[in-house]
């Protein structure tokens, strides 16, 4: 086992609730923006019938990309090719800018994908709500629930980044993927999306095992920039908690005394899930739900989580590349889906 029980079972109960919460996110946007909200707002026109006001200015239709009809072979290839080409140009462009520590400017890039993947899921939790509450704005029609979202997205953006807190960075973790996989999803089917893990699981494996540039990566983002995208666990070994008990207890006997107080080394630990690992499950897992419904997404998910559950029980403390692993677990939620569904 990579870390002791609580913090492994912490690691895995964190990917479970993301993945969960991507779901709702992503079935909120399909009923409400989405394919399903489309289809059933063009059956109510059919029918004559009253449909509910659309906003002049909307951040999610500006940013959710429309969605894409893959009809064969070549359009799930080629969509599959731009997305894994758009990865690599993100990495190097990230590699490029570590190299000539540009830390000010990776900084604000990053805190601009979290206020935007965290606005949009905030939106989607909450837009059920109040979906027909409007604000005028230079004459145009904005949702408040967007407003809100946003605003309390730029606030967790700025505890996020600014403040470095634990849980702050850990509860923003959780809805992050949710946002960023809205982005993806109007773009892929299942079939795309199992493409998609195959490639991914390839590009980790040489990353980690080949060329170790997302070990260096995962390094310079919690040395130098104090920010890792993906959840983030510090803790201390037994053996050094030990070691703090007793120099409390000795600490209690020499209070009062003169004399130079001696001092140890602790190593806190840092157990590490990247956020690529919670974000492709995810996508796979939402195109799922959208083709077969909850229960297949629900069966997904398990079986992702317990592809992650066996490499964090049995991995040793060296990295893994974790994507090969969860791609399995998604597989495998796919074959009894197809077999028994």
């Amino acid at each position: 086992m990579k870390h002791n029980l609580k913090i492994t079972v912490t690691i895995i109960l964190m990917f479970l609730i993301a993945q969960f919460i991507g779901l709702a996110v992503i079935n909120s946007y399909d009923q409400n923006f989405g394919a399903s909200a489309q289809k059933a707002r063009q059956e109510l026109i059919e029918k004559g019938l009253p449909v509910s006001q659309l906003p002049d200015i909307s951040f999610v239709g500006q940013t959710v990309p429309p969605t894409v009809e893959l009809k064969g072979a070549f359009d799930v290839v080629q969509i599959v090719v731009s997305i894994v080409f758009a990865v690599l140009i993100a990495f190097a462009l990230f590699l490029l800018l570590s190299r000539v520590r540009t830390t000010l400017l990776i900084k604000i890039w990053f805190a601009f994908v979290v206020f935007v993947c965290l606005g949009l899921a905030l939106i989607m939790i909450f837009y059920p709500l109040a979906p027909n509450s409007f604000f005028s704005i230079f004459g145009k029609k904005a949702l408040v629930v967007e407003a809100l979202a946003l605003l309390a997205s730029a606030v967790l953006t700025y505890y996020k980044i600014a403040r470095r807190n634990f849980l702050v960075h850990n509860f923003t973790e959780l809805l992050i993927y949710a946002g960023l996989a809205l982005v993806f999803i109007p773009m892929l089917n299942w079939i795309a999306a199992a493409v998609l893990l195959v490639a991914i699981s390839i590009y980790d494996m040489i990353a980690v095992w080949k060329t170790k540039h997302m070990i260096r990566l995962a390094k310079y983002h919690i040395n130098e920039l104090k920010i890792f995208p993906g959840f983030m666990v510090p803790y201390i070994r037994a053996k050094d908690r030990i070691k703090i008990q007793r120099m409390r207890a000795l600490a209690k006997k020499e209070k009062g005394r003169k004399g130079k107080k001696k001092g140890i080394r602790i190593n806190v630990e840092m157990a590490i899930l990247g956020g690529g690992d919670i974000a492709f499950s995810l996508i796979f897992a939402g195109t799922i739900l959208l083709a077969f419904g909850w229960l297949a997404a629900a069966i997904t998910t398990l079986c992702t989580t317990l592809a992650l559950a066996l490499l964090m029980f049995f991995g040793k403390r060296k990295p893994y590349p974790a994507m090969p692993f969860l791609s399995a677990g998604c597989f495998l939620g796919l074959a009894i889906i197809l077999l028994f569904l």
